[in-house]
């Protein structure tokens, strides 16, 4: 009888030891989704963020919801958990999957030339499929010198326009982001296999996964399209609008769309195995956007999370809103945004003058801006026009928008001038002194 005690006894601490495990795991769940949505309601609630969000921590969805400025279920600008919305760059991340499972199968090796491919490709022999994965080619970030519709163009027009670039570093030798390389890479996926881009894809992941609100903005998968974000951006007068149509300057090959939903769905069949060259601090990611549009997914295999979000505006902070979501899954804690209001330093003209200069921001498709020093303020300029005044935060720190969190700061180079990093939309970009 005693025996049948003890085991009675065993049974009923295993019992409260497993209700305590789920409890303590509830408790973080809880935790978490009440973190996370508070740090987005309050940045919705400053204008800073339309859009949907999905996190995941292991299997454990966290959160998933749509968040919207304004409440007007008419709106263009208003979204809902299954709305569709453009991917941008997070295309690059599936083509290259892509490129892996196509070499898995000896469709293709990263290590051959791009001349393989496209045999009279300029310099198309120094330049290997790895080379444009990785962003190493030396092609240029957009095409250059050309105007017209690219939204009309065929892949093959694409691709005849793409020979028309000349490097801008020797391939291999240099990273540098790079659309122009990415359009050969969708090129030769539809290649491969008879087809096009976006068909495999949707055969190959797709269809597959059960991804039934993804396809291409111009493919046959358009039809898919039910409850689609077109993108929003702000006008000069800070007034939003709505991009109710597809610019004429833009690419049809890798111009996709899906959920988060079926985003959360592709993130879940990532692993180590596979896809362990695509790894990079324990994460598989890809942000993507454009002119009202912003994107971002990551697989976290060191903290095991999963993020997705999606917007369809493009006024926000992007790169902080990445590192603070990273942060809440890995319970690390994060300031909640809030409204500021930036004060104004008095700085010596022998400063000022200094910053005055003109900047190439290369990975920005070589944008170039002009510093001017005029009735002792500094004047920002781009194309010729006056993009406002920079005023001082401190001695190496400006803003032009004393609300905003956007600054313009000027950092010591190797050649005892400066060069600059200036905040736009969210993501910095380095702008590079020129004579």
């Amino acid at each position: 009888m005693r025996g049948l005690y003890v085991i009675i006894l065993i049974v009923l601490l295993n019992f409260n030891s497993s209700v305590y495990s789920k409890t303590a795991v509830q408790s973080e769940i809880d935790s978490l989704t009440s973190i996370s949505d508070t740090y987005l309601s309050k940045l919705t609630e400053l204008k800073e963020f339309n859009g949907v969000v999905l996190l995941k921590k292991g299997d454990e969805v966290i959160l998933k919801k749509a968040y919207n400025i304004s409440e007007d279920t008419t709106s263009t600008l208003f979204v809902q958990e299954n709305s569709q919305f453009d991917l941008r760059s997070v295309a690059k991340l599936f083509a290259r999957i892509s490129i892996l499972k196509l070499e898995t199968e000896q469709k293709i090796d990263r290590k051959n030339n791009l001349s393989q491919y496209l045999p009279d490709f300029p310099n198309g022999d120094q330049i290997r499929i790895e080379h444009l994965t990785n962003n190493t080619s030396g092609l240029p970030r957009e095409f250059s010198g050309t105007t017209g519709d690219f939204i009309e163009l065929e892949p093959d027009e694409i691709v005849e326009l793409a020979k028309k670039e000349k490097l801008e570093f020797s391939p291999g030798t240099k990273e540098q982001y790079s659309n122009v390389g990415f359009q050969l890479l969708y090129y030769i996926i539809g290649k491969l296999n008879g087809s096009t881009f976006y068909t495999y894809l949707d055969s190959n992941f797709f269809s597959p996964l059960g991804m039934t609100s993804s396809g291409s903005n111009f493919g046959t998968e358009a039809n898919r399209k039910k409850n689609y974000a077109f993108g929003h951006y702000l006008d000069e007068d800070k007034n939003i609008v709505c991009e109710c149509s597809f610019p004429q300057d833009e690419m049809r090959m890798g111009n996709l769309y899906s959920t988060v939903d079926d985003l959360a769905q592709f993130l879940s069949q990532l692993n180590l195995q596979d896809h362990q060259d695509l790894l990079h601090n324990g994460s598989i990611s890809h942000a993507g956007g454009t002119r009202g549009k912003r994107a971002y997914i990551e697989r976290n295999f060191d903290d095991d999370y999963s993020i997705v979000f999606l917007t369809n505006y493009d006024a926000i902070p992007f790169e902080q809103l990445v590192n603070d979501l990273q942060a809440i899954l890995k319970n690390e804690p994060v300031n909640m945004p809030e409204a500021i209001e930036r004060k104004v330093t008095n700085l010596p003209v022998s400063i000022l003058k200094k910053y005055e200069g003109t900047y190439d921001l290369v990975d920005e498709g070589h944008l170039i801006l002009t510093i001017k020093l005029e009735e002792d303020n500094l004047q920002l300029y781009q194309n010729g026009k006056n993009n406002g005044t920079l005023y001082p935060e401190n001695e190496t720190t400006f803003f032009a928008d004393k609300n905003s969190k956007e600054s313009v700061e000027f950092v010591p180079n190797e050649n005892g001038a400066y060069d600059m990093l200036i905040d736009f939309q969210g993501v910095q970009w380095k702008g590079v002194r020129i004579k």
